[in-house]
């Protein structure tokens, strides 16, 4: 991979600071700019209802997410984030009272309360609380009832970047008729994923974290099977099979995913996204991911060595991530450190008092480096 060629795409490398901070937001890279640019000049005169290619812009992104995880653009639908998507699910499915869901406790909001909210329904929610975030067939065996019809997991949990076996779960859930729906926010982008070969039943993201897209516009992956159980929680005209055929009411719906997307879409993100879908796939899911990971065993390797706690799971590779969490050893002092860090140019971010840094794959090792020195300093201040 030619790094140096890849961080031409990202202007905000020109600045003196250090970015690591890609599981809370990521920067507006520059084909991304372009396509934006596109819309707007469109927008302001050229040709102000650009409706049409926004349509036709939105079918380009659900082909290029296929290509992304390996999946067939009619399983795809665009959402506005990963609590919509997991709503879509949570509200589209049909559920009786007494039926039973499996979440871990430490799981971000946005992948519990589409769940907590089926509970006046009856529902129950058994909660797993293991270190980690992790998620086993083990840890599933302790709470699984005759009833539970459904597993929502994180692939990558948000404060600690702990990888799950996503295949193995699936497996499991599979031989007993359980559901999977997967939060892959955390991961998408930085790592790579084949939804078919691994089996997966609902999966949902948003776009502004290692997918490199805005806030605000998220997708899910659906297969055929469980579309035809979920009723759409909202629907309007795009949700229809001919959107244009406007008082045919008694039409059906689009056969593909499509029919989630039920009225007008966030037309610029749309945009944005396909340029940092084209600049994922020019990179490449493998080098990304592997490249990712080669910046975080240097960066956690480094952090070591200077006495912090790596809270982050290292030892099993197939459990890492681009997420690195650390902890001085006084704890106390980390919220100080973090403000170290920013007032020099190092953006990372602070979650549950511990530092959470998440270096992307056209950063660079001599970043990395900086970075371990900057908190080599700090430490040396407080001897």
């Amino acid at each position: 991979m030619d790094i140096r060629r890849f961080r031409k795409d990202f202007p905000h490398l020109k600045n003196t600071g250090i970015y690591f901070d890609h599981a809370a937001v990521s920067p507006l890279n520059r084909r991304s700019r372009a396509l934006l640019d596109t819309y707007l000049n469109q927008a302001q005169g050229e040709k102000i209802n650009n409706y049409v290619d926004t349509m036709e812009m939105a079918e380009t992104v659900r082909g290029k997410i296929g290509q992304l995880i390996s999946a067939s653009s009619e399983r795809i639908a665009l959402v506005r984030n990963t609590t919509d998507g997991l709503i879509l699910l949570a509200r589209g499915l049909q559920w009786s009272s007494g039926d039973r869901i499996i979440l871990h406790r430490q799981e971000f909001p946005s992948n519990v309360y589409p769940w907590w909210e089926l509970q006046p329904q009856g529902v129950k929610i058994d909660f797993i609380d293991t270190p980690d975030g992790r998620v086993t067939p083990a840890d599933l065996e302790s709470v699984v009832t005759p009833k539970t019809r459904l597993l929502a997991v994180s692939w990558v949990q948000y404060f600690n970047g702990y990888r799950n076996s996503i295949a193995d779960l699936v497996s499991w859930c599979h031989e007993r008729n359980i559901l999977v729906a997967v939060d892959a926010m955390q991961g998408l982008g930085h790592l790579k994923m084949d939804v078919e070969a691994v089996g997966f039943d609902f999966m949902a993201t948003g776009t502004a974290k290692w997918l490199l897209g805005p806030q605000g516009l998220g997708f899910v992956y659906i297969t055929e099977e469980l579309q035809e159980a979920i009723h759409p929680p909202h629907l309007g005209w795009q949700s229809r099979e001919t959107i244009w055929d406007f008082h045919n009411y008694h039409q059906p719906l689009k056969k593909t995913a499509g029919r989630y997307e039920f009225a007008t879409p966030f037309s610029m993100g749309i945009w944005w996204f396909s340029g940092s879908l084209d600049l994922l796939l020019d990179a490449g899911p493998e080098a990304i991911e592997k490249r990712v990971l080669s910046l975080t065993d240097r960066l956690a390797e480094g952090l070591a060595q200077l006495g912090l706690t790596i809270i982050s799971k290292r030892e099993n590779p197939s459990e890492k991530s681009g997420i690195i969490t650390v902890s001085l050893p006084d704890r106390d002092q980390n919220q100080e450190l973090y403000t170290h860090l920013f007032a020099r140019g190092f953006v990372v971010s602070i979650r549950n008092n511990l530092l959470r840094i998440a270096p992307h794959f056209y950063n660079l090792e001599s970043e990395v480096d900086r970075f371990i020195e900057a908190i080599r300093r700090f430490i040396d201040t407080k001897s």
